[in-house]
């Protein structure tokens, strides 16, 4: 009696869930953008984006912050020397 499937359909399903949760850890271990100071080339005003507003803004420096505000500097993580291959994450 040939059902026409390839694989098992239990071997498939196993193979799905096992994808899926790991691709939920994934997702969930992402933190978000961290935000940058961006000033006007215009009339030099100064806000607070995640990314460039445009022409005729450029960041004012490499500070990168936690908040919308610019009032929180996200911490910096040093590169440890004990761990090789460590490469730290924005924002973080």
């Amino acid at each position: 009696n040939y059902s026409g499937a390839i694989v098992p359909p239990n071997t498939a399903m196993r193979t799905f869930l096992t994808a899926f949760c790991l691709l939920l850890s994934v997702a969930a271990s992402a933190a978000p953008a961290p935000y940058y100071r961006w000033q006007s080339i215009v009339d030099g005003t100064v806000i607070c984006r995640q990314t460039s507003p445009g022409e005729g803004w450029q960041r004012l420096d490499d500070q990168p912050f936690r908040d919308l505000n610019c009032s929180m500097p996200a911490a910096r993580v040093d590169r440890p020397s004990g761990v090789p291959g460590f490469r730290p994450q924005p924002g973080r």
